[in-house]
């Protein structure tokens, strides 16, 4: 095995370690947002749970309460129809009024009660933005653990020539062999014939 095979065998073991290593530590980071994330949006939902439970009971008890002012109103305008009482019917009309401006007073109570536990922090768009912060800054972890696999990928080949390729190429142009292929005939445009032909086989005119 030669001296590049045995680099680049090393090179992609450490490279396969490196890509193994980034993938175990993205699973180890995505796993503990997750964690995060969950106990998060569960603490959101039950600091909200027994506020919106109580103002769901007060907004049926408001509905209850309504529907059962509105009945007893109109019992007392079919009343006054009936036997005229008119005083009782505005007793019972101001009665209504105020029972509707309790219940009123009630429901905008319990809006602000609902508003405040939602406007608690943190929100679930809060809890959202952080894990997207968070991801970014580990994001930027990620990648610079990539980089090292590419880097380690890339010294594989390397772009340099090998010494003995450079050794073997001053031989056969320093060495008199373009006068060898020129024989008997030593003509300086033959030589010059030889020698451009060594280089052409050679590529050495594809060397910059």
């Amino acid at each position: 095995m030669g001296r590049y095979e045995r680099a680049a065998k090393g090179s992609l073991k450490e490279a396969t370690s490196l890509a193994s290593g980034i993938i175990d530590s993205i699973r180890y980071d995505l796993r503990r947002e997750e964690v995060r994330l969950e106990e998060e949006m569960r603490d959101r939902v039950e600091s909200v749970q027994t506020t919106l439970n109580e103002v769901a009971s007060i907004q049926d008890a408001i509905i209850a309460g309504s529907l059962e002012v509105k009945k007893e109103l109109e019992k007392a305008r079919k009343k006054m129809i009936k036997n005229g009482d008119r005083e009782w019917m505005t007793t019972q009309i101001i009665g209504a009024a105020g029972r509707l401006g309790e219940l009123r007073s009630l429901h905008i109570d319990a809006v602000k009660t609902i508003q405040g536990a939602l406007a608690r922090p943190p929100s679930a768009v809060d809890i959202i933005e952080r894990l997207t912060k968070d991801l970014l800054k580990l994001s930027g972890s990620w990648e610079s653990s990539a980089r090292e696999i590419d880097e380690s990928i890339s010294e594989v080949v390397d772009s340099n020539a090998p010494l003995e390729m450079i050794e073997l190429s001053r031989e056969l142009n320093n060495n008199g062999f373009d006068l060898i292929l020129a024989g008997e005939n030593r003509d300086p445009a033959n030589i010059e014939s030889c020698r451009a032909r060594i280089r052409d086989l050679s590529g050495e005119d594809l060397v910059d």
